[in-house]
């Protein structure tokens, strides 16, 4: 599986550009805010239907126009599928292979695909939502009966808290069973994942941090799955005095750990960036587990991640990694990867550039 070739039309500071993509490793460099970001941005939508920088289509249209298109040729398992992708700055339209479909959510699944920003320090010590897009989006791109309990929960609890802000709450019973029947497909297949990312976590955290760290994953559910049901209709009284409801998955969290201490509060930046990038890998050894093919792993801004030492650790685990995309400012020295300038809304790889 990989992502042959992508055309941007103004898409974020693309005017126009087409570019053409080798199965293993692709380098994206240049100088700040020319683009490099932007490319990963558009490659990441193609894979899960969202941008990673922003909620807002509307923001990815270039400055001054009115819409944005992209276009894919994605091979999978011997075929070639083709993806478009408009917005108008009203409408949005995926086209796959000839079908039309007004959500983007159709694309899950596609491509998995493994992203690694300098803002995933945030998984550490961020806020719980961030930890739950985690989950959300891991899961989501590979179940989608996942994405279909977690659509049905927070809409069933939507109408809950709306019961709960009201005066006639005779109905609430109904939604809550919704709730704890959603909740508990959620939680099952959470926990499932937390347990799977263990393992892979502890062996990378060991070998990127020179075999002298031991990382460790904990899921902090906000309720018992058993008991969800009870614990709804118990807290109603309470509930209905902040009119919403204060326990389920849309609550649960998880955190890391360094040598049995909350990274959190006691790793220094170094380990929290080890911990993330050995989170990341972990987290393409299930999909990879799953699937059978490799992910995409896409990684911007190599240099800001780790420290030279723990940067060399990674970059000897890259050619195992199947189709690969690393944004950098300087033209890193990697073996048999494929090189392309980007400068000011344009690419060019690095055979065609004269000097």
């Amino acid at each position: 599986m990989n992502l042959k070739s992508l055309y941007l039309r103004n898409f974020r500071n693309y005017p126009e550009a087409e570019v053409h993509f080798s199965p293993q490793m692709n380098v994206l460099y240049g100088e700040n805010a020319q683009g490099k970001t932007n490319l990963l941005e558009a490659i990441y939508l193609i894979a899960t239907g969202r941008s990673f920088r922003t909620p807002y289509l509307r923001e990815l249209i270039r400055e001054g126009e009115t819409f944005f298109f992209l276009e894919a040729i994605i091979s999978k398992e011997g075929f070639d599928h083709t993806v478009q992708i408009a917005f108008d700055g009203h409408i949005k339209k995926l086209t796959l292979d000839g079908n039309v479909y007004g959500s983007l959510q159709h694309l899950l699944g596609l491509l998995p695909s493994v992203l690694h920003t300098p803002w995933d320090s945030e998984i550490v010590d961020g806020s719980p939502a961030i930890r739950r897009r985690f989950l959300n989006l891991h899961l989501a791109q590979k179940d989608p009966l996942y994405i279909h309990h977690l659509t049905r929960y927070w809409r069933a609890m939507k109408q809950r808290n709306a019961l709960l802000r009201g005066s006639d709450t005779s109905a609430i019973e109904c939604w809550e069973i919704e709730m704890a029947d959603s909740a508990a497909y959620l939680w099952q297949t959470r926990i499932e994942l937390i347990e799977a990312i263990k393992k892979p976590l502890e062996v990378n955290g060991f070998l990127l941090s020179s075999k002298k760290e031991r990382h460790e994953i904990r899921f902090l559910p906000s309720a018992d799955a058993k008991s969800y049901a009870a614990q709804l209709a118990k807290n109603r009284g309470r509930e209905k005095l902040f009119g919403s409801t204060l326990l389920g998955p849309h609550r649960d969290d998880f955190s890391l750990w360094i040598d049995e201490k909350a990274a959190r509060n006691f790793a220094s930046e170094g380990q929290k960036k080890t911990a993330i990038f050995g989170l990341r890998l972990a987290e393409w050894e299930l999909f990879m587990k799953v699937a059978g093919i490799p992910p995409l792993l896409s990684i911007d801004d190599l240099g800001l991640h780790l420290d030279q030492t723990r940067q060399a650790l990674f970059q000897n685990t890259l050619k195992a990694l199947g189709q690969t995309f690393i944004t950098t400012p300087s033209l890193l020295d990697l073996p048999h990867a494929t090189r392309f300038h980007i400068s000011d809304g344009q690419i060019l790889q690095a055979s065609q550039i004269v000097h």
